[in-house]
């Protein structure tokens, strides 16, 4: 077995603060997550031709990878894919949100096909605020995944346009949750809470640390949240109340999956 293959993947999801994940992970001196930084040190270190790769992969400032869930990346092959861990810590992994919902059947297929040890580990986030945050996001950024939603306002980006509707749909997760708990194992399977880690980082990196076989930090090392910003507009409660009846069945079927996180400091469904 390689010494520089991956033990764990953070696999979602998008706007849980899986950035804020992989760089305070680092900060554990027995633990190494893929961040930006490592990635353009190796992309010049191997002479890695990006503009040849699709997704995280093909893009430079990216902590991402979408090594497993984008065909044309996978294609490059394991020899590839693992120049991605040089540092010999014990725990190594990445980060990469669109493991959750972009092709994720597909994708935990060849994780375990690869790497049947792997820890997996899900941040999630209630599901109003992410698409929120989400939508938010395309209209500061207008990036080019984004295009249907630019310009409208948050309820016709939702409620009135619910087809095929990726805020919402990354909003749902107990499906590809059950798929990975499937492949891996309830054991293997990590879930904390955005909210959390946000108002404890300390109490809720250890229990990560815990997880991934790691000692616990005795003291905050200096956790930092990461792309925090600050929102022009608000939900209307008419479209707050149509989202917690469109999300009510996940949002049940999840706290049968992992009863005792704390949905409290989500909004009621």
């Amino acid at each position: 077995m390689r010494s520089n293959f991956p033990t764990f993947l953070i696999v979602g999801v998008m706007k849980g603060s899986t950035s804020a994940a992989a760089l305070n992970l680092n900060k554990h001196d027995n633990v190494y997550c893929v961040t930006g930084y490592w990635k353009r040190k190796i992309n010049a270190f191997h002479s890695i031709d990006i503009t040849q790769l699709e997704g995280g992969l093909g893009e430079e400032s990216s902590k991402e990878l979408d090594f497993f869930n984008i065909d044309k990346n996978y294609e490059k092959g394991l020899d590839f894919y693992t120049k991605y861990f040089p540092i010999g810590k014990q725990y190594r992994g990445e980060s990469s949100p669109n493991y959750f919902h972009d092709n994720p059947l597909v994708g935990t297929k060849r994780m375990y096909e690869c790497f049947p040890n792997l820890k997996i580990i899900v941040l999630l986030r209630d599901p109003i605020t992410r698409a929120f945050s989400h939508w938010n996001m395309i209209q500061k950024q207008n990036p080019s995944w984004g295009t249907r939603f630019y310009g409208l306002d948050f309820k016709n980006s939702t409620k009135n346009s619910p087809t095929l509707n990726t805020l919402l749909k990354r909003s749902l997760y107990s499906g590809t949750l059950k798929n990975y708990i499937n492949t891996f194992g309830k054991s293997n399977v990590y879930v904390g809470l955005q909210e959390q880690i946000a108002n404890n980082p300390l109490e809720e990196y250890n229990k990560i640390f815990t997880f991934l076989g790691a000692d616990n930090l005795e003291k905050d090392p200096g956790f930092k949240k990461s792309f925090v910003s600050t929102y022009s507009d608000s939900i209307n409660d008419n479209t707050v109340a149509w989202l917690k009846e469109y999300f009510k069945s996940d949002v049940d079927n999840l706290k049968e999956l992992y009863p005792n996180l704390d949905y409290s400091i989500w909004n009621t469904y």
